[in-house]
């Protein structure tokens, strides 16, 4: 019996010394048969002994893995920290341990963001002066939540007018929530009679503040007072040496197409900044060039935002 018993663990012992094509499971570790060079078996005590090609570090299952580590953000930061309005930030983060992030506060889309991890970045617009305060809060596995902010500054748009040239023609004018009765970009549709100096020009101010959208400025001839008329939008007040899709001669159609949302073939207006529509019966430079031959000089201001 003790022969036959021999024999069997000889057997044993050389079938699991060949080659093993099968791969071994140890502890959810699984080893490519490809790598192990040998099994063998301790004829004492039974234990199973693996030899494998260098890199296989296989531990006893049933351990209590070590306490995750405490939430953390290790930065937070806004590359610029000062703007100017209608311009953007970057904010960047990076995190530890953490299994979510909530931003809050600020501006631009922040609070709606999907914060990425462990680490990421996202540029945020200000399209309004003021000082912004960005919040981000982590939570983790362990550890009280980690909360880190930034503020940011966004300065207000210099006034173009400050460095208007002075015009060559005398001008009157007055806002565009006086003639219309509402804020720009409105009304969706409205015309109203304007005076405008035989000579010299008519400025209409208004600023564009934070609307995305477009619309179309007209000047109708009336039955009191025909002639050329010259139109144009421009951050200073009687200035029409202009861009040419900022500008029009009216005869009797046509129009000026202004945009905010980038609408092509219009005048592109910059967001938070003060614009004039002027229009003038003259070339925009010298007054002798009037087609205006009646006194008052009207004309109808049409505009469409639809």
């Amino acid at each position: 019996m003790r022969n036959l018993n021999g024999f069997k663990w000889i057997y044993a012992l050389v079938i699991l010394s060949i080659t093993v094509s099968a791969d071994i499971i140890i502890d959810n570790q699984t080893i490519p048969g490809s790598d192990i060079q040998s099994i063998t078996i301790s004829p004492s005590s039974g234990n199973i002994f693996i030899s494998t090609i260098p890199g296989y570090d296989v531990t006893r299952s049933g351990t209590t893995p070590p306490p995750p580590g405490d939430v953390a953000i290790t930065a937070f930061t806004a590359s610029p920290l000062t703007i100017t309005e209608g311009q953007t930030t970057r904010l960047s983060w990076t995190t530890a341990n953490a299994t979510s992030c909530t931003p809050t506060g600020g501006t631009g889309g922040w609070s709606n963001r999907v914060i990425a991890l462990p680490n990421s970045n996202t540029i945020i617009p200000i399209n309004t002066s003021g000082i912004y305060n960005f919040t981000l809060t982590c939570q983790g596995n362990s550890g009280t939540p980690a909360v880190r902010s930034v503020t940011v500054t966004a300065n207000a748009q210099p006034d173009p007018t400050d460095s208007c040239p002075a015009p060559s023609l005398v001008g009157s004018g007055r806002s565009w929530a006086s003639l219309f009765l509402v804020n720009f970009p409105r009304p969706g549709y409205d015309n109203r009679y304007a005076t405008i100096p035989r000579t010299g020009y008519y400025a209409l101010k208004f600023n564009t503040g934070n609307i995305v959208d477009d619309g179309k400025m007209s000047s109708i001839e009336t039955t009191v007072t025909d002639g050329v008329r010259l139109g144009a939008f421009s951050v200073c007040p009687g200035v029409f040496d202009v861009a040419p899709e900022c500008t029009h001669i009216w005869g009797n159609g046509g129009g000026i197409r202004w945009a905010t949302n980038g609408r092509s073939s219009a005048c592109q207006l910059k967001p938070n900044t003060d614009y004039y529509f002027n229009i003038t019966y003259t070339n925009g430079i010298s007054g002798a060039t009037t087609t205006c031959r009646t006194s008052p000089c009207i004309t109808t201001l049409q505009h469409v935002n639809q």
